[in-house]
């Protein structure tokens, strides 16, 4: 059910990021290159699932807010492949960005992507001014200095680090890398929502609870998928000494503690009082229950 679920989004999120973005020079022909690539869409998929609580977001909101999130992944993905960042060769299925395009267009077509994500959002007819701010206030604070950006330079920063992994501070670096901008995915399909302040607490706790379980998987699936399935580099954390729930804990540990804190997400939000959460269910399910 998910898979169909998403590959719904996936069509529409597509058809408004190529809509959004011409092909008439290299910037743009490297954005489209990225932006376009065979992708999971789990956070586009986050924000549809969380809108079919809220019912009050339109069809067309919904879908500019998934494509601003998606652009603003994408532009995550480029720069972190960069030599000077992870220095990966690969991403979803292809040579990475600046593999194709260059190092100096590959770091500005990132830049254009992260601008987009915001046009993307100011340009929706059906937003309110005031909804506009706070979508572009929480994107932006998800992604920003004390978000996905510092998560990335405490990534790098504890490569090689020869002490032993402290798994307090794995769950922080996770949560800033990955989880802020899943929790922002979520929240961003709560625009104009009637739910109570207790039930949007639960519904924030759930997305940062898959969200470490999300990025525990992926730490999985880094050492036991091929490199096909992955779509990246095999045992690229490997190559750059990550810190990583496996190198932590070990891979049953890890397998245990991902569907630990998904199962109770699930719990949290199966006691509250919220309606029509089959969807926003079913995804935190597959994120978890990805293969082996």
């Amino acid at each position: 059910m998910s898979e169909e679920f998403l590959f719904q989004v996936k069509e529409l999120v597509k058809n408004k990021i190529s809509a959004s973005i011409n092909n008439t020079n290299i910037i743009e022909k490297s954005m489209r290159y990225s932006a376009l690539s065979d992708s999971k869409m789990i956070r586009a998929g986050l924000i549809f699932a969380s809108s079919k609580i809220n019912k009050n977001l339109s069809q067309e909101s919904v879908v500019s807010l998934a494509a601003a999130v998606e652009l603003m992944h994408t532009y995550s993905l480029i720069h972190d492949d960069l030599p000077c960042m992870d220095d990966d060769s690969l991403r979803r299925g292809q040579p990475s960005n600046h593999i194709k395009f260059g190092e100096a267009n590959a770091v500005l077509a990132g830049d254009a992507l992260q601008a987009l994500a915001y046009e993307i959002i100011c340009d929706d007819d059906e937003l309110s001014d005031s909804e506009k701010v706070y979508a572009m206030k929480i994107l932006s604070q998800s992604c920003g200095k004390n978000g996905m950006v510092l998560g990335q330079q405490l990534d790098i920063e504890n490569e090689n680090n020869s002490e032993p992994i402290n798994q307090k501070k794995l769950n922080h670096i996770h949560n800033l890398k990955t989880g802020k901008l899943i929790e922002c995915s979520v929240m961003l399909g709560q625009i104009r929502s009637e739910i109570n302040e207790h039930d949007k607490n639960v519904l924030k706790d759930f997305s940062k609870k898959i969200g470490l379980a999300f990025q525990i998987t992926d730490d999985i699936l880094e050492v036991t998928q091929s490199q096909e399935m992955l779509g990246k580099n095999k045992d690229s954390d490997i190559k750059n000494n990550k810190l990583s729930y496996v190198r932590a804990v070990g891979l049953d540990e890890a397998i245990d503690i991902a569907k630990s804190l998904t199962s109770n997400a699930l719990l949290e939000i199966d006691k509250s009082g919220i309606e029509n959460k089959e969807s926003i269910v079913n995804l935190a399910k597959y994120l978890v229950d990805r293969e082996y």
